[in-house]
Order: C-alpha cells, then sequence, then structure tokens
C-alpha cells in the first residue's frame, strides 16, 4: 500500500505547484496586459 501511496502523492503535488504556478504567471500577464491598457488610454487622453 505505501508504494502505491508515494507515487500517488508526488503526483498530486506536482500538480498542484503546475497550477499555482498557472495561476500565478496568469495573473501577472493580466497585470501586465492592464497597466499596458491604462498607459494608453492615458496617452490618448493627454493628446
Amino acid at each position: 500500500m505505501l508504494d502505491d501511496l508515494v507515487p500517488f502523492l508526488i503526483g498530486i503535488s506536482i500538480l498542484i505547484l503546475y497550477l499555482v504556478f498557472s495561476a500565478m504567471t496568469e495573473m501577472g500577464t493580466k497585470l501586465f496586459d492592464r497597466k499596458k491598457m491604462i498607459n494608453t488610454v492615458i496617452s490618448f487622453l493627454k493628446k
């Protein structure tokens, strides 16, 4: 039973780490796009 549990827990931890990394990078790109959009609007209003 222990032989089956260890690879299962390793797989679950890798999956969780991948999901956390994916969520962090997705939030980073959304924040970057948001800042870029705000700067574009500000430069348009200055004209």
